[in-house]
């Protein structure tokens, strides 16, 4: 059954095909011209069986909540003050001619309606091939009791590419089908210079409002004063997230540049990291801890038992 509609509502027109099947697996087949859009998304041009991403947030309003979540405004509570951190810089006279140039992390108060955070569904989507051939996206299998996550990923697919299909007959197949990720660009090996990371991750980081730049560059150097062995970036739905791993201790340190407001400290390996979805990445049972970003996170992050992580790095080396 094939779906096409800018979006739905309600679930009730496929009551009948829903109740024959405990799980159901979402879908479109891959026609000639969809290859460029697929690209876009961050599949490769082979788009090889098992190839699986999470959508960008930049494709529609339920792709970013797919990928970001969601935050309602309540409007009709008392507004709150919230807060964001910028680089307050300021001129200091020493003496009648000499002047210094002074900056610090400062949080600016302002009032807004307070928002209630829906977390993202997380939906990602695979490459799919028939031994006749046939190529197709799909979505996992959803329990058919799981009405909120079965609406949401139909309009994901809806958004994207205008139709969707419940597939049902390869249900089996496509459960066995191997996974390959693509959610992540490794950079090559080794510690490096920081002007040379940073030239790497400069896109990214210019992607940002321009008043959250310089405090994105101060954590990011900050972290990397530590010496990472390992860096991998995000892409499609896991852009603006960059991982810095020191393989040796067993740490992984994610830095959200946009999203969630906060560093986060992983124990898991890489090869775990790398197959999770961004919503078991954040789940707080994976974190060693978690660093809100605002003007005392470098005074929580050099407080914090990275010291025991490894072994006297010092946290104050320039590089």
């Amino acid at each position: 059954m094939i779906i096409k509609k800018k979006r739905i509502r309600k679930l009730t027109a496929f009551k009948e095909i829903l109740k024959q099947h405990p799980e159901i697996i979402l879908g479109i087949q891959i026609r000639e011209g969809s290859e460029q859009k697929l690209k876009n998304m961050g599949f490769t041009e082979k788009l090889a069986n098992g190839e699986t991403l999470l959508p960008s947030s930049s494709l529609g309003p339920v792709s970013r909540a797919n990928a970001l979540g969601l935050d309602i405004i309540q409007k009709n509570e008392p507004k709150e003050t919230a807060y964001r951190t910028v680089n307050w810089k300021w001129i200091e006279w020493h003496g009648r001619y000499d002047r210094v140039e002074k900056e610090k992390f400062i949080d600016v108060p302002y009032s807004r309606y307070p928002r209630i955070h829906v977390p993202a569904k997380s939906m990602e989507l695979s490459v799919f091939r028939k031994p006749t051939g046939e190529c197709y996206v799909v979505s996992i299998p959803i329990k058919v009791n799981n009405s909120e996550l079965l609406l949401h990923t139909i309009n994901l697919f809806l958004e994207i590419f205008g139709e969707c299909e419940f597939l049902t007959a390869d249900l089996e197949n496509i459960v066995k089908n191997p996974t390959i990720k693509l959610n992540w660009q490794i950079l090559p090996p080794g510690i490096r210079p920081w002007q040379e990371l940073k030239k790497e991750l400069d896109p990214i980081i210019k992607s940002a409002p321009e008043g959250k730049q310089d405090f994105i560059v101060h954590r990011l150097k900050l972290i990397h004063s530590l010496q990472p062995d390992f860096t991998a970036f995000g892409t499609a739905g896991f852009y603006g997230y960059i991982i810095l791993g020191f393989k040796q201790n067993g740490v992984y340190i994610l830095e959200s540049l946009f999203y969630g407001n906060a560093t986060y400290i992983l124990g898991k390996n890489w090869a775990e990291l790398s197959k999770m979805t961004k919503a078991e990445i954040l789940n707080a049972s994976l974190q060693e801890d978690r660093l809100i970003h605002n003007r005392i996170w470098e005074e929580k992050f050099k407080l914090w038992k990275v010291k025991a992580f490894f072994k006297g790095a010092r946290l104050d080396q320039k590089n």
